[in-house]
């Protein structure tokens, strides 16, 4: 059954997202489908009225991918939770009065996933000996969501980014016909990825030219001459389609999955700390599966007994081993001058440091509550050998802005996956004036990633995000692939959608599709 509500407590709330930056215009409906049929039904009825639709996970995002500033209907996930693709045994849950439902192949180490499924209900249906390895760090999240944004957290490290576990989707195409698509089933050739729908049609989508960074990347449409379909679905934003459910490969659960927060007086023996732990992961002598930095204006803002009055950097290791395999991380911490250290080996301590970690952004937030002000967060990612630049670089943007702004409190904070060279620099702003300026020189740290051969975003995706260049507000994509580039995407999104129904100003404006 397709639901539609219009009652203003409803419509309020889809009107933003976790960022609270955009806000939807005209938003006349909220279309709650239940089935694959439901999407093509609403989808249909939407084109007819000539309106534009919006696609909604559970609205965790950050950058107004979910919100619908072109006004029109908002199409949710949350009640599609059962798949149709068959795949070994059937597992449910109830959950908040609802029944949600999965397929898992634990021989395959495969399952299907419904669209409206949480990162977090997943785990629990899984069997027990596997685990979805992509884990951004709102758990909240619709596993479906976080496929359309690529979005991955601190273990890519260890299992890559999110696109290399997706095994097929099932997605409604904008004009209601239906695609099931398995990985290798299609590839590109001749500039042109070509398929047929369930219908019978045939679908041929240029493939954009531009050169991806090799990177954690969660920036534009994914580009390869040779590329698989499944991959152009992978981090497009709901651009192209709505998916439905995806197969997802598994992996097998962690066994003597330990961590670490380990504190230093100077950043450089945190630096030098989490470069061994690095250099262990990737040799070798021990399984990392993740690797975290905070510095010290970051801690600043955690509330908990283990930092209060204490100006620590600090870095978070996960790691798999037996006491007497643990040898790298016990020189590592001695090596560097450790002053502190949480060591946890249980689910419960494991658990406690999560929710430590968790006391940042809510330390954050309370913090500008109380000051009335803002955040401004990048989400940059550059290759290993220009870290150490780019470092450098956020630290004198961040002594910058403090310079120009004397106050009392924190102007900038650091912190991230820094297993990825993936750092979030925070620019804490308390006016207008200092909001311009941070945008300016977030500006900067943005194009000197892009000459790194890095990334605009590592995990957040695009979403409506502009950026401030010479005065104007920029497509924040642009500043990455140049407006051939947008042009390009827009192409790809015409060939499936050349109403302009689906999630337009994701990545590209409008004015940029009416130029196609």
């Amino acid at each position: 059954m397709l639901t539609k509500r219009t009652e203003p407590d409803v419509l309020s709330e889809f009107e933003t997202d976790e960022s609270g930056l955009f806000h939807a215009r005209d938003l006349q409906a909220v279309y709650f489908p239940e089935t694959e049929t439901d999407v093509a039904r609403g989808l249909e009825e939407a084109g007819q009225a000539g309106l534009p639709v919006t696609l909604s996970g559970a609205g965790t995002g950050i950058n107004g991918g979910r919100v619908a500033v072109e006004g029109g209907v908002v199409l949710s996930a949350r009640d599609l939770r059962s798949p149709l693709t068959p795949c070994g045994e059937t597992v449910t849950l109830e959950q908040f009065g609802q029944q949600y439902t999965i397929h898992a192949d634990e021989g395959a180490a495969e399952a299907v996933v419904p669209a409206g499924l949480s990162l977090e209900l997943l785990d629990k249906m899984l069997p027990e000996a596997l685990i979805y390895p992509p884990d951004p760090t709102e758990l909240s999240a619709f596993c479906s969501a976080t496929i359309a944004t690529n979005a991955s957290g601190a273990r890519t490290f260890r299992y890559g980014p999110t696109r290399d576990w997706v095994l097929g989707l099932r997605v409604v195409l904008p004009n209601g016909d239906i695609l099931a698509v398995d990985r290798g089933q299609y590839a590109a050739a001749e500039g042109a990825l070509r398929f047929t729908g369930a219908s019978g049609r045939s679908y041929e989508v240029p493939v954009p030219t531009y050169e991806m960074p090799q990177v954690k990347n969660a920036a534009g449409l994914y580009a390869a001459p040779d590329m698989d379909l499944v991959d152009l679905f992978v981090g497009s934003e709901g651009l192209l389609g709505v998916i439905t459910e995806s197969k997802v490969r598994l992996a097998p659960r962690p066994e003597n999955l330990v961590s670490q927060i380990a504190f230093f007086e100077e950043e450089t023996a945190a630096l030098g700390f989490v470069d061994d732990m690095r250099t262990a992961g990737l040799s070798g002598a021990m399984e990392v599966l993740s690797l975290e930095f905070f510095d010290q204006n970051s801690i600043g803002f955690m509330e908990h007994p283990l930092t209060e009055g204490k100006e620590y950097t600090a870095a978070y290791v996960e790691v798999c081993g037996e006491v007497d395999e643990l040898e790298p991380l016990l020189e590592a911490l001695e090596t560097h001058g450790c002053v502190e250290d949480w060591f946890a080996e249980t689910p419960e301590d494991q658990r406690e440091q999560k929710e430590f970690r968790h006391l940042l952004p809510e330390g954050i937030n309370s913090y500008l509550r109380r000051q009335g002000s803002l955040k401004l967060g990048t989400d940059l990612v550059v290759p290993a050998h220009k870290f150490a630049d780019m470092l450098a670089a956020y630290h004198e943007a961040g002594e910058q802005f403090a310079a120009r702004f004397p106050r009392e409190g924190k102007h900038y904070l650091m912190f991230g996956h820094i297993g990825n060279y993936h750092l979030h620099v925070n620019f804490i702003t308390h006016t207008e004036d200092e909001r311009r300026a941070a945008r300016g020189l977030y500006a900067e740290l943005a194009r000197l990633a892009i000459e790194c051969g890095g990334t605009i975003s590592g995990e957040h995706g695009v979403g409506k995000k502009t950026i401030a260049i010479d005065g104007k507000a920029l497509p924040y994509l642009e500043l990455m692939y140049g407006k051939e580039g947008l042009l390009q995407i827009a192409r790809a999104k015409k060939a499936l959608d050349p109403a302009l129904l689906l999630n337009v100003g994701n990545m590209v404006p409008r004015e940029y599709l009416l130029e196609v």
